[in-house]
Formats: structure tokens, sequence, C-alpha cells
């Protein structure tokens, strides 16, 4: 009864990641979004980086 129990919460563990990662619907054709801004990825995300690489060397020292 246990191996039954854990291979039906490995399954539905599985198929509910896969439906995690499906893509939502896109947009309707009368949606202008060409015209829409890119993300903006400004230089605080270096800095992220950086502080972010800097604490993961402290933390494995």
């Amino acid at each position: 009864m246990k191996k039954l129990y854990t291979t039906l919460l490995l399954l539905g563990f599985l198929f509910i990641s896969a439906s995690i990662y499906a893509q939502p619907p896109g947009f309707p054709d009368d949606v202008d979004d060409e015209d829409a801004p890119a993300a903006p990825i400004t230089g605080l995300l270096s800095i992220g980086i950086a502080a972010g690489a800097c604490l993961g060397i402290k933390k494995l020292k």
C-alpha cells in the first residue's frame, strides 16, 4: 500500500509540474502589443549579480 501511495504521489507531482510549465493563452489579435516597451534591464542587475556572487563566495568559505 505504501508503494502505491508513493507512486501515485510521484505521478501527481509530475502532472502538476507539467501543467505549471504550460503557457497561458496569448493576446487577442486586436491588442497592439508592438509598441510595448521591452523589459527594463538596468545597471542594478549587474549590482545584484555582484552582490549575489559575493554572498555566495562568503557562504562557501
